[in-house]
C-alpha cells in the first residue's frame, strides 16, 4: 500500500494476439511485489484489443479494472462477484492501451507461433489515476518504436517505460485540488464533444446523474472511451473520486462523512465539499467500464449492476440494446437514442436548457479551429475547454441549489415564518422549472441524491443563487405572458375588450418577468379570483360611477339608430300620395316593366348590403380592427355586383315600389342580421372582435 502510495503507474504489460488461443499477457512489468500475476485480469487481453481494431493503423483504449490490495489479485469471476466480505478490499485501477501491427515479413526474429500474415500487439500502461491524457503522446511513441525494432523479444523499451512513468507522476492526493483536476483533463476534449453531439451532451450528463444504463457504441473505440471520460468530467471533481466504480458491489463509505458547515471562498476543495460535490454517481449497483469487450457481459447484466456507463465496439451489444440498457448513444452516427420511453418526461430539455446549451454550442462553432479541436481560434478564452467547464460547473451549481430550494419550500408548506425568510424572487420565479420538474422527482430517488441530501446545508441556496443559468430572453415565453395578460384584461374588463384604448394591450401591462408559463396560470387564476371579489363588492354602481362609455353600447346604438331611421322612411314613402300613385301605374304597366322594377329592387338590395357592410367595416375600423379575408371579398362582390346593374339596368329607382322594396329587404341576408340582433344574438360579431384582438395580440 506504501508502494502504491508512492506511485500513479501500477505496471506495464504487453498484450499479443495468438492466432490459436486469441488475445493473451505476453509480459509483465513493474507490478507490486506478490501480485499473483497468474490470471490477472482475464479480460484485460480483450479490452487491450478491442473488437476492429485490426482495421486501424494504431488504436488506444481506455478501460478500468479491479484489483485486490489486501490479496493481490483480481476477482475471479469478474466485477459483479464479489463477497460482501472482501468487497472492501478491492479499488478500481485504470488502464490504456496502444495497440498496433506490423507485416510478418517484416520481422527480423519470427516466433515459431507467427502463422498470419500480420502480427498485432498492444503496449498496456495501468495506473491508479486515469491519467490518459498525459500519458498518451509517450504511449504512442514508445509503441511506434518498439514495432521499429522489428524483433519483439526485445522488451527493454518497456522497462524504460515504466521507469520513466513512475519517477514522473505521483499520487495527486495532497496536491491541490485545481492542479489535481487539470492534470486529469488533458486530453478530453470538450470542444469537439460540443461540436458533434451538441444540445444531446446535457441530455447525457443528466442521464448520468440520473444513474441510468448507458451503453456508448461505435467502432472509433479512442473516441468512444474519450467521450465517456468527457462527460463524465462536465461533473466538478468526479474524476478524483472514481476509485470505487469499478464494480456494483463497491462503494465509497459516507457513514463516517460529516455535513459542512462553513467553506473558504479561496480553497476550491472546501468550496466544492460545502455544495456537496462530487456527486456520488458509482456507489453501490453502479458500473463504470468505458470499454467493455463481449466477455464481461455477465457483470452488466448482473442482478446485482442497477446502472452503468459503459462502451463498446461489438455489435451484438448493440443489437441486443433493447434488453440492455435504457439509452444507446451511436458514436459513428452521433446519434442518441432513448430506448426506455419513461426517460422522455425526465430527459426532456426545457426551453432555458436548451437556450443554455445552445447558446455554448454556437460559441463553440464561432470559435472552431479545424486544424485545432481543443484550442480555439486566436488562442481565446472564450470558447476554449476551461471556459466550457466552468459553463456547465456553473449549471450543476445552480441546478443543486434550486433543488435545494425546490425541497426547503415543500419541507415547510405550512410554515409561513420559515417561507418568509426566503426571498420573494426566489419563491415567485419557480427555478425548478425551468431544470424540470420530472428531472428533479427523479434524480431525488437516486442514491447520490440522498448521500448529496445529507451532507449538505437545507439552506444551501442562502449562498449560492438558485437560478438558471441562462439568463437570455426566452421570446416564446414572452408571447406566453403578452397572451396571458391579454386574457386577464378580458376577464377584466370584458365590456372594454375592443375598445382602441385596450385592442393593442398597452405593452407596459405585458412587461413580467420571465417565469415559467405555469407560474403564470397560477398567477392568473389568482387575480381572476382577486377580481370577482371585487367585482362583486363593486355591484352595479360601478357602471353609474365610471365616466366612460361603453363602446359596443354606442355602436349597438348607432345601429339601432340608422334602422329606426330606415323604417321611418319608409313609412313615410308608404303614405306620400305621388308615391300611391307611381304605385298604381306601375301595376297597370306591362310585363317588361315590371320585370325592370324587380331588376331595380335587386340593385337597391345591393346598395343596401353595401351600405351596411360600410358601416360594419368603420365600425370595426374604429375599434382598432379589421374584417377578415372573407368579409373583404364579399364587400368587392357586393361593389361589383352594383356596377353591372348600373351598366345594364340604368337608373331606375323611381320605378320601385315601397312595399316590393320592404318585401326585398326583408328577405335580403342583411335585415335577416339585425332581425337577429334585436333578439339579442350577437355571438357573430363579437366572436369576430375578440378573434382579431386575439390576431392582433398575436
Amino acid at each position: 500500500m506504501n508502494e502504491a502510495a508512492d506511485s500513479v503507474v501500477f505496471g506495464v504489460c504487453l498484450v499479443d494476439f495468438h492466432h490459436k488461443r486469441g488475445p493473451e499477457i505476453e509480459y509483465w512489468y513493474g507490478l507490486p511485489s506478490q501480485t499473483q500475476k497468474q490470471n490477472l485480469w482475464a479480460n484485460l487481453p480483450f479490452q487491450a484489443l478491442p473488437d476492429g481494431s485490426h482495421s486501424f493503423e494504431e488504436t488506444f483504449t481506455y478501460f478500468t479494472l479491479l484489483y485486490d490490495e489486501v490479496n493481490k489479485c483480481s476477482p475471479k469471476n469478474g466485477a459483479a462477484d464479489i463477497s460482501e466480505d472482501e468487497k472492501d478490499n478491492y479499488s478500481t485501477l485504470f488502464a490504456i492501451s496502444c495497440s498496433r501491427q506490423i507485416k510478418t515479413e517484416d520481422l527480423l526474429i519470427k516466433d515459431k507461433d507467427v502463422t498470419r500474415s500480420t502480427v498485432q500487439k498492444a503496449i498496456v500502461v495501468v495506473s491508479r489515476e486515469p491519467i490518459f491524457g498525459q500519458i498518451r503522446d509517450k504511449l504512442s511513441i514508445v509503441t511506434n518504436a518498439y514495432f521499429l525494432q522489428h524483433d519483439f523479444t526485445d522488451k527493454q523499451i518497456l522497462i524504460s517505460l515504466y521507469d520513466n512513468l513512475k519517477v514522473l507522476y505521483k499520487s495527486s492526493a495532497d496536491d491541490d485540488i485545481s492542479e489535481s483536476e487539470s492534470r486529469l483533463y488533458i486530453g478530453l476534449c470538450l470542444r469537439k464533444i460540443l461540436h458533434d453531439f451538441k444540445k444531446d451532451v446535457l441530455t447525457l450528463l443528466k442521464a448520468i446523474i440520473l444513474e441510468k444504463k448507458i451503453i456508448f457504441y461505435g467502432s472509433n473505440v479512442e473516441y468512444l472511451c474519450n467521450l465517456q471520460f468527457g462527460l463524465i468530467s462536465l461533473i466538478p471533481s468526479l474524476l478524483l473520486d472514481l476509485r470505487d466504480s469499478g464494480s456494483p458491489i463497491t462503494y465509497k463509505d459516507v457513514s463516517e462523512m460529516t455535513r459542512a458547515t462553513s467553506f473558504k471562498s479561496s480553497d476550491r476543495k472546501s468550496v466544492l465539499q460545502f455544495l456537496g460535490l462530487p456527486l456520488q454517481i458509482f456507489q453501490k449497483g453502479g458500473i463504470f467500464s468505458p470499454y467493455t469487450p463481449l466477455q464481461q457481459v455477465d457483470d452488466i447484466k448482473s442482478d446485482k449492476t442497477a446502472f452503468f456507463v459503459i462502451g463498446s465496439s461489438n455489435s451484438l451489444l448493440y443489437e441486443r440494446r433493447n434488453e440492455l440498457c435504457d439509452i444507446l448513444v451511436n458514436v459513428d452516427t452521433l446519434t442518441l437514442e432513448i430506448i426506455d420511453k419513461c426517460l422522455d418526461a425526465p430527459l426532456q430539455l426545457t426551453a432555458y436548457d436548451k437556450k443554455w446549451i445552445e447558446s455554448i454550442v454556437a460559441i463553440v462553432e464561432e470559435t472552431w479551429n479545424e486544424n485545432d479541436d481543443e484550442t480555439p481560434k486566436n488562442s481565446q478564452f472564450k470558447g476554449s475547454e476551461d471556459f466550457v467547464r466552468w459553463q456547465f460547473e456553473d449549471y450543476i451549481t445552480g441546478l443543486i441549489s434550486t433543488v435545494k430550494l425546490y425541497d426547503y419550500i415543500n419541507a415547510h408548506k405550512g410554515n409561513q415564518i420559515a417561507l418568509q425568510t426566503i426571498p420573494h424572487d426566489y419563491i415567485n420565479s419557480n427555478p425548478w422549472i425551468l431544470f424540470n420538474n420530472d428531472w428533479i422527482t427523479m434524480w431525488e430517488s437516486t442514491k447520490n441524491y440522498e448521500i448529496f441530501n445529507r451532507l449538505t446545508d437545507d439552506r444551501l441556496f442562502d449562498l449560492f443563487t438558485p437560478k438558471h443559468p441562462y439568463n437570455g430572453i426566452d421570446n416564446f415565453t414572452i408571447f406566453q405572458q403578452k397572451l396571458v395578460s391579454a386574457f386577464q384584461n378580458l376577464r377584466r374588463h370584458p365590456s372594454n375588450a375592443s375598445s382602441p384604448a385596450t385592442s393593442k394591450y398597452d405593452q407596459t401591462n405585458t412587461s413580467f418577468p420571465n417565469k415559467d408559463i405555469e407560474n403564470m396560470s397560477s398567477s392568473k387564476s389568482e387575480g381572476d379570483k382577486e377580481n370577482q371579489n371585487n367585482d362583486s363588492k363593486r355591484g352595479d354602481s360601478e357602471d353609474d360611477d365610471n365616466p366612460k362609455e361603453n363602446l359596443w353600447s354606442s355602436w349597438k346604438e348607432y345601429f339601432n339608430k340608422k334602422k329606426t331611421k330606415h323604417n321611418d322612411d319608409e313609412n313615410s314613402l308608404a303614405n306620400d300620395p305621388n308615391d300611391n300613385a307611381m304605385s298604381a301605374k306601375s301595376k297597370s304597366s306591362s310585363h317588361k316593366s315590371r320585370k325592370e322594377g324587380k331588376d331595380d329592387n335587386v340593385t337597391n338590395t345591393n346598395l343596401q348590403q353595401k351600405s351596411t357592410r360600410r358601416a360594419i367595416e368603420n365600425a370595426l375600423l374604429g375599434l382598432g380592427l379589421h374584417m377578415d379575408n372573407q368579409s373583404a371579398d364579399d364587400t368587392k362582390s357586393a361593389d361589383s355586383i352594383e356596377s353591372d346593374d348600373k351598366q345594364n339596368s340604368g337608373d331606375l329607382t323611381e320605378q320601385n315600389t315601397p312595399s316590393d322594396e320592404i318585401e326585398m329587404i326583408e328577405k335580403s341576408p342583411v335585415a335577416s342580421d339585425d332581425t337577429n340582433n334585436d333578439k339579442g344574438e350577437k355571438t357573430d360579431f363579437k366572436n369576430l372582435t375578440l378573434n382579431d384582438s386575439k390576431r392582433d395580440t398575436a
